[in-house]
C-alpha cells in the first residue's frame, strides 16, 4: 500500500532541503574565514557569500514559483531562510565552542592591545564585561546569528518575491471591478 505525503509536508521538506543548501554556503565561508585569519580575505569572502546567498535564494524562490504558481514565493523564501538560519546558528555555536575556541580569545587579546595602545587604559569594568562575554561567546553568537539570518532572510525574501516575475494576483476582470468601485 503506497502512502502519499500531503502537499503541506512536502513543502516543509523541500524548504528544509533548500535551507540546508543555502546554509552550506555560509558554513563553508565562515569556516574558511576562521582558517585563513586574514581580515581582507575574510571581508572579501563575506561579500562573495552574501552575493552568492542572495543569488541562490533567488534561484530557489523562482524554481518554487514555477512549480507552485498559486503560492507565495515570499512565504517559501522566508521558510527556507529560517531553516538556513537554524543551521547557520548551530554551526556558529559548534565553531566557537568546539572547533575554534581560541579564536575569540585571540580576537579579544588583539582588541585589548589596540585599546591599550590608543588610550593607555580601558574603561572601568570593560575587561570584566569582555571576559564574561568571552565565556559565553558561542551561545551569544549562536543567538545573534539566528536573529541576523532571519532578519536578512525576511528582507531578501520580500525583495526577491517582488522581482520574481510572477503574474499579477488579480485578473483583468478583478482589476476593472476594483477601478469601477473607486470611480465616483
Amino acid at each position: 500500500m503506497e502512502q502519499t505525503v500531503p502537499s503541506g509536508n512536502a513543502k516543509w521538506g523541500l524548504a528544509a532541503k533548500d535551507g540546508l543548501i543555502l546554509a552550506a554556503v555560509t558554513v563553508v565561508v565562515s569556516t574558511l574565514t576562521l582558517l585563513t585569519k586574514n581580515a581582507f580575505l575574510g571581508t572579501l569572502l563575506w561579500l562573495v557569500k552574501l552575493g552568492g546567498s542572495i543569488w541562490l535564494l533567488s534561484v530557489i524562490m523562482k524554481r518554487y514559483g514555477k512549480t507552485h504558481p498559486d503560492e507565495s514565493t515570499f512565504g517559501y523564501g522566508f521558510i527556507v531562510c529560517v531553516f538556513s538560519a537554524i543551521v547557520c546558528a548551530v554551526w556558529t555555536f559548534i565553531e566557537f565552542q568546539y572547533l575554534f575556541p581560541d579564536a575569540v580569545a585571540e580576537a579579544l587579546d588583539q582588541m585589548y592591545t589596540g585599546f591599550e595602545q590608543m588610550s593607555g587604559m580601558l574603561p572601568e569594568g570593560f575587561t570584566d564585561a569582555m571576559l564574561k562575554m568571552e565565556d559565553n561567546y558561542a551561545q551569544i553568537n549562536c543567538i545573534s546569528t539566528f536573529i541576523w539570518c532571519v532578519l536578512l532572510g525576511l528582507l531578501f525574501s520580500f525583495i526577491l518575491s517582488r522581482n520574481s516575475g510572477r503574474k499579477n494576483v488579480f485578473t483583468d476582470e478583478e482589476m476593472k471591478q476594483n477601478n469601477d468601485d473607486f470611480n465616483f
